[in-house]
């Protein structure tokens, strides 16, 4: 996984997990064509790029950093924000320690966020 299949110009125009009937090509996951191939099917009407996957993602990190921020500055409380709110912070703050080690913007022995 995954398979191409490209243009004339020889730009992707299909991806699949099996290979495809046709001529297709097997690429790795982490090829930067993907991310650009998936960009333009999720916004084909954006010519110049302004949006995309990437910079999305890259907008839920930084509103995920301002909650903590709030939160770190008692502007706001973590069980004010609904359950499932409070339920998705708790989820990415662990995933993220687990894989990039802790990541508290609380030095040790300061008041945890959570």
């Amino acid at each position: 996984m995954p398979y191409v299949q490209r243009n004339e110009k020889g730009e992707i125009i299909a991806l699949s997990k099996e290979p495809p009937e046709g001529k297709h090509e097997f690429i790795t996951a982490s090829d930067p064509a993907i991310p650009a191939f998936l960009d333009a099917i999720a916004r084909p009407g954006d010519a110049n790029g302004h949006f995309s996957l990437a910079s999305d993602l890259q907008m839920v990190r930084v509103i995920e950093d301002v909650i903590n921020l709030l939160i770190a500055k008692h502007v706001i409380v973590l069980t004010d924000l609904p359950e499932a709110v409070q339920n998705k912070l708790l989820q990415q703050r662990s995933r993220r320690e687990n894989l990039l080690g802790s990541t508290a913007i609380i030095a040790d022995g300061e008041q945890k966020l959570f």
